[in-house]
């Protein structure tokens, strides 16, 4: 019973190919109306936003590490709380400042002019 089922499933198989090349309609590609354009300014926006959110959430840790340093009352623990808080928002900000540099670093290596101004990503010819 399995072989006759096989036959005629490897018969719509192997055709579909044939049947696939045979349409003869032209396919017009057209940028959108609104949105994006290109690819790359949808990567350059992602940049932008991704590092904004970033340098927003460090600017956030650092006030609420000065907050807890100011409302602790001079008790030792919360004073070193707010210190690592501090500090570590200190360590976040200089891993953003060098992820930064590396990405402006690579994307002159790879002739983007800068990272910040567009990414020229290649689009479809027009047909």
């Amino acid at each position: 019973m399995k072989k006759l089922l096989a036959l005629p499933s490897a018969i719509t198989a192997l055709s579909i190919p044939v049947l696939t090349f045979a349409a003869d309609e032209k396919i017009n590609i057209s940028p959108p109306p609104y949105g994006y354009k290109s690819l790359g300014g949808f990567v350059t926006n992602l940049i932008t936003i991704a590092f904004s959110v970033a340098i927003l959430t460090v600017l956030v840790m650092l006030i609420w590490g000065a907050f807890e340093w100011i409302v602790s009352g001079g008790d030792k623990e919360a004073v070193g709380k707010a210190r690592n808080r501090i500090l570590n928002a200190l360590i976040g900000l200089a891993v953003l400042a060098i992820a930064f540099a590396l990405a402006t670093v690579g994307a002159q290596i790879l002739g983007f002019p800068d990272i910040t101004s567009g990414l020229p990503i290649p689009t479809p010819p027009p047909q």
